[in-house]
């Protein structure tokens, strides 16, 4: 068959990996069940079994012989793929200590942040990675400021979609600009508890496991909702979301109080939380008192949105 148009997600699969990721969201966006993909093989003298085709699909083995990777090559053709669209998946990786090690296109959190010595130890000591194979289709950022300009709570929502099977937990990092003030505290609202929670001495990070309500399997998705809520004496003049891998969707909106509204509200998107603003924009707050954002395939870096109170 010919090449078919590929999906955002496929896409993004296809530049970060993981090969099982790639080739299951292949197979779905081709629509061909198995059998008929080992009958495409046989016809071009390929001998590979469902089970086997089953295996990469799911990540419990990795196609590594000269016959294998020519059946790889033969999968590009049969699923309407660019040429090395998988094969460039089963490239040699470098060895690297698992806290370190993070798919292409991708970034540490310990990257993101400014003054992150002590974040790495808190990742270690909850003992899940970032980049926990899952891929972040879409996340919703309800951030809300009270009458004295007090940060009082952020709900979140996301939907996340696994590339792996047997993934049960994602990880949740917040960043307080204000250290010494308190930190906040996470809590489940919906298809998730929180697990394993730590936090440093300087009280500038939290570090929190977020545990779905079921384990997915390789393209299966969990829809979860949390809420951060905050010691009153913080208070804030932005609001920005890290992005440790590239993300499908974001909202953030921000709820200011009717007594405390900003003169101005910004758009601004960084690599880094000390790197420069890019991508400034002014963002209307409207007569309801809120003002958001929209962001599609957004890469890794931060995104957010700061205010003027004068």
């Amino acid at each position: 068959m010919g090449e078919q148009t590929i999906s955002r997600e496929l896409a993004h699969v296809l530049r970060t990996g993981p090969f099982s990721a790639a080739l299951h969201l292949a197979i779905e966006s081709s629509g061909l069940r198995l059998e008929e993909i080992q009958n495409q093989l046989a016809a071009q003298h390929i001998m590979v079994s469902q089970t086997t085709l089953a295996y990469w699909r799911r990540g419990r083995s990795r196609p590594e012989r000269p016959a294998s990777l020519l059946a790889v090559s033969a999968l590009e053709g049969i699923l309407g793929l660019p040429p090395d669209a998988l094969t460039a998946q089963l490239g040699p990786r470098r060895p690297r200590g698992r806290w370190l090690d993070h798919p292409p296109g991708t970034m540490e959190m310990t990257d993101v942040w400014s003054g992150a010595e002590n974040l790495e130890g808190l990742l270690r000591a909850v003992d899940t990675p970032v980049h926990n194979h899952l891929y972040r289709v879409s996340l919703h950022d309800l951030f809300s400021l009270g009458p004295n300009r007090e940060v009082v709570s952020l709900v979140t929502r996301a939907v996340v979609r696994a590339t792996a099977d047997r993934i049960s937990r994602s990880v949740f990092v917040y960043h307080n600009d204000d250290a010494g003030s308190g930190l906040p505290t996470v809590h489940p609202v919906r298809n998730c508890r929180i697990g394993r929670t730590r936090s440093d001495p300087d009280e500038e990070f939290v570090v929190a496991e977020l545990i779905f309500d079921r384990v997915l399997n390789t393209g299966e998705t969990a829809a979860i909702e949390y809420e951060t809520r905050f010691p009153s004496c913080i208070t804030s003049n932005h609001y920005h979301r890290a992005f440790p891998a590239e993300t499908g969707d974001y909202l953030l909106q921000v709820q200011f109080d009717p007594a405390a509204l900003p003169a101005r509200c910004f758009r601004y998107s960084r690599r880094r939380e000390d790197a420069p603003d890019q991508g400034l924009r002014e963002v209307w707050v409207g007569s309801t008192y809120g003002a958001h954002l929209v962001e599609r395939d957004i890469p890794p870096g931060l995104v957010g949105l700061r205010w003027e109170w004068e």
